[in-house]
């Protein structure tokens, strides 16, 4: 009796298959898109309403903007303010 030898490595493909993860990545992609339009307008607020609302022009300047700021001492401060 001889030995039975198998060639069975010789047909191994090394090569990825990305059928499925296209077609798994396009299921998911057209998932997404019918899902997406269904998930908006959940809450509803209710906006405050105003009588006389009053202009402010001067919101979207620069100046009109605080940053406040912290040292690592502990103090605080903001851009008109110098930190003691």
């Amino acid at each position: 009796m001889g030995i039975a030898v198998r060639n069975e490595g010789t047909k191994v493909s090394s090569n990825i298959n990305v059928t499925p993860m296209v077609d798994v990545m396009l299921v998911l992609l057209i998932i997404f898109m019918v899902i997406t339009p269904m998930l908006q307008n959940k809450v509803q607020i209710d906006m405050a309403k105003v009588d006389n609302a009053t202009s402010m022009p001067d919101a979207d300047k620069d100046d009109a903007i605080v940053v406040p700021s912290l040292a690592t001492e502990g103090c605080s401060w903001t851009k008109q303010d110098i930190c003691q």
